[in-house]
């Protein structure tokens, strides 16, 4: 029930946007490379609404308006749209993110890509689907090889500006997405950035790695659980294991993972 209602949820959204994306508008706030639009707070009212029509008593934790303490073990964390930037400019990497978490522990996720018409769901422990078919990372060891992407969200690269110049300087094909300005250049296919959709391209072998810094909780939820399930690992930058709550995620196959730890730890 919980997964399917889930799904529903994400499809419902996933029309909303697209039937909404030919007259969408951004506003600034925070930074001014940080959108809120109209249809993020449409979307993550009418997935709520879809939530919570069947599970009154949980918890639900939103990116833009919801913050719904019910004393529950269960949590839906929800981004509306992860890759608010891509909505806007029209990329297929903008995405619904819905992720479960029940007493602490992310048990379910689904991200759907509707522009692209993907949809990916993973279960705690029962592997992850890209529309109904079993997926898993790749399988690249070699750094010099592989394809990483790196962000920080916007307006605090200069807490992380030692480790930029380390990652940059170490892997080859890194693909970082700054923010220093508006006058920067957006990546051809994740824009400035779209952790969700990241962890999906990881967890489907499109991509070999996922850098990501001063996170919150939706942006990594429902994409840490499909990566990990198509057999990432995913840590901080200790190099231990962590929860979607810590802020710095570095996520990859478990040989590669190794690797970038070193440039990190160096």
């Amino acid at each position: 029930m919980m997964l399917k209602t889930a799904i529903k949820a994400a499809k419902e959204a996933g029309k909303l946007l697209m039937k909404n994306m030919p007259k969408v508008s951004g506003t600034a706030y925070g930074s001014n490379l940080v959108l809120k639009t109209k249809q993020d707070v449409d979307s993550e009212l009418l997935i709520v609404k879809i939530l919570k029509s069947k599970f009154p008593s949980h918890d639900f934790l939103g990116e833009e308006i919801e913050r719904n303490q019910a004393d529950s073990q269960y949590k839906w964390i929800i981004d509306p749209i992860d890759g608010t930037n891509n909505y806007l400019d029209g990329r297929d990497t903008f995405s619904v993110s819905i992720g479960l978490e029940y007493k602490k522990n992310i048990i379910l996720g689904v991200v759907y890509l509707p522009k692209r018409k993907e949809l990916f769901v993973a279960e705690k422990g029962k592997g992850v689907s890209l529309n109904g078919k079993r997926i898993k990372v790749g399988n690249q060891k070699d750094l010099s090889k592989a394809q990483i992407t790196f962000s920080t969200f916007a307006g605090r690269e200069k807490e992380t500006e030692y480790l930029n110049k380390k990652l940059l300087g170490k892997i080859p094909n890194i693909k970082y997405f700054g923010f220093k300005s508006k006058d920067d250049l957006p990546d051809p296919v994740f824009g400035r950035g779209s952790m969700a959709a990241e962890f999906c391209y990881l967890a489907c072998g499109r991509i070999d790695g996922v850098i990501r810094l001063k996170q919150a909780p939706w942006d990594v939820a429902a994409g840490s659980l499909i990566a990990e399930e198509a057999g990432a690992k995913m840590y901080n930058l200790k190099g231990k294991k962590c929860s979607v709550y810590e802020g710095d995620y570095v996520a990859a196959n478990p040989e590669l993972i190794k690797k970038i730890m070193e440039v990190i730890k160096k």
